[in-house]
């Protein structure tokens, strides 16, 4: 990350958070994003600042809506960045839209495929397969009764199988 000095602030705000300070990641990160709005020569990347600040103000300081505004923003101005669409999805957990979390998960798993907390996520919320014909309906019969032969044989997505089990 650039120099800027948010960027330390929010470094210690996630430290604190992953330690269970919530309380004093949330004040750091509202520090942190006082100091790109005043501090003149903030880059792109501060937009993590913005998501981070917004995903505590969220999940730690009670205000979603706003919270979610902020991420949302994020999203947008630094759309390469998988981390700001794991808050946007979680926020919109908390706000109660499962399919908009989805979504959210979904485009940063197409930066990421591999980002571990983007999966886990996805994968606690669970999903589901691409029908079987893609053309098809999901309901189409023909679907239906692959569907269930797929699933027979490789049990459900993100359940890893043993060999010989």
């Amino acid at each position: 990350m650039a120099d800027h000095p948010s960027f330390r602030t929010i470094e210690r705000a996630r430290q604190a958070f992953r330690l269970g300070g919530h309380q004093e990641a949330l004040a750091l990160a509202e520090a942190a994003y006082r100091m790109i709005q005043e501090i003149p020569g903030a880059p792109p990347q501060a937009a993590l600042v913005t998501s981070w600040y917004g995903f505590l103000l969220g999940t730690v300081g009670g205000r979603p809506r706003e919270g979610l505004r902020l991420c949302r923003q994020a999203a947008q101005q630094a759309f390469w960045e998988p981390r700001v669409y794991e808050h946007v999805a979680r926020l919109e957990l908390l706000a109660g839209s499962r399919r908009a979390a989805l979504e959210a998960i979904h485009r940063g798993l197409q930066l990421a495929e591999r980002d571990r907390e983007l999966r886990s996520l996805r994968d606690s919320l669970g999903h589901r397969r691409p029908p079987p014909i893609g053309f098809l309906g999901r309901q189409h019969p023909l679907n239906v009764w692959l569907g269930r032969v797929r699933h027979r044989l490789t049990g459900p997505v993100g359940v890893e199988r043993r060999p010989g089990a």
